[in-house]
């Protein structure tokens, strides 16, 4: 196997709390687009076309980003201070459902706004042409999230039919073809039944990846109640214990995510619903959002270990489930508060 079994994380990493408060985001998400391909079992996907679903109580609109604003996007991350460290391309939706995505990648690469711009995608969508645009548009990292290791398992956690041969065909010319870019690949724990299954899971894509590993299933998103029962919640991302007292949210220290409406997220949880929003770029620029009022009153409520009073955040495991531990603030909190006073 020529991949690093290893997760998805850098393990070399400051302490927040000795960096906080910033003056720019480590991380920008940006939502591409809403359309997905899949429904999977654990996302907010699969009641889309339930009439009052989940999705449905979100309000949002399924679409693409406006491609002009999301140049300003681009220009407005370009004005923020030097220290952004990776732009991925990732939301509700599946990014390569966007036509545009390659073009997108190549604007953000030629920006120079950072040295990682990278896609998370389910890869069903990476056939040759679209795995060489992507690689010559610059792209640095294409983290492929598997759903299964036959076809059956795919239809079972995506509710779609896949060709599972053409999907491991595309996945090894984008791997024999991949240039400088990295290549993540990774499924989740719950999909997988026993130890053979894993070991199929290694031997099938070990070969055709950098890195690889298997995530342990979190509840990324809060409104998908069913998915609480099957997860081990003393457990985060990457199947290590969890300390179950934290309470303040590291992510919403260093995050941005901005979604296809152009409102703005302090955390990665895809769905999240608009009341959450920080500033809206159309009405405000991202430099007046991420060092404005509305940001600073959300993180002083997070220092003072309320999170639960805001109610996009009330009973989120997720802050505490993809944290490691450089994140964890809450020893500092009294500390930091009077920063954003």
């Amino acid at each position: 196997m020529k991949a690093e079994i290893k997760p998805y994380y850098d393990t070399n990493r400051k302490r927040l709390a000795d960096i906080v408060p910033l003056g720019h985001p480590f991380t920008v998400y940006i939502e591409s687009t809403r359309y997905c391909n899949f429904k999977c079992f654990y996302c907010i996907h699969s009641t889309r076309d339930i009439k009052d679903g989940e999705f449905q109580k979100l309000g949002y609109d399924i679409k693409h980003m406006d491609f002009d604003m999301y140049k300003k996007v681009l220009s407005q991350l370009k004005e923020l201070p030097k220290g952004i460290k990776r732009i991925v391309f990732s939301g509700l939706g599946e990014p390569l459902m966007n036509p545009k995505l390659p073009e997108m990648v190549k604007l953000a690469v030629d920006s120079k706004i950072t040295d990682r711009v990278e896609i998370i995608t389910n890869g069903l969508l990476l056939k040759p042409e679209i795995s060489d645009k992507l690689v010559e548009a610059g792209i640095t990292n294409i983290n492929i999230s598997i759903q299964g290791i036959s076809d059956k398992q795919y239809e079972n956690t995506c509710g779609i039919k896949v060709d599972y041969n053409e999907l491991v065909k595309n996945l090894t010319y984008l791997y024999n073809n991949k240039k400088n870019t990295q290549i993540y690949i990774k499924t989740i724990d719950s999909i997988l039944k026993d130890n053979e299954e894993e070991k199929r899971f290694f031997d099938m894509f070990g070969s055709i990846s950098d890195k690889i590993y298997i995530e342990h299933l979190v509840t990324m998103q809060q409104q998908m109640e069913d998915v609480k029962s099957v997860v081990d919640e003393t457990k985060n991302f990457y199947g290590e214990q969890l300390d179950l007292n934290r309470k303040v949210c590291g992510q919403a220290f260093y995050f941005l995510q901005i979604g296809c409406d152009f409102d703005t997220f302090p955390c990665p949880v895809p769905g999240v619903p608009k009341s959450l929003s920080m500033g809206n770029i159309r009405e405000s620029s991202i430099s007046e959002i991420w060092n404005g009022q509305k940001r600073k009153n959300l993180l002083k409520i997070m220092l003072k270990m309320k999170k639960d009073t805001i109610p996009a955040c009330k009973n989120c495991t997720c802050f505490n489930a993809i944290n490691n531990p450089s994140e964890n603030l809450d020893s500092e909190a009294e500390r930091l508060l009077p920063f954003f006073e």
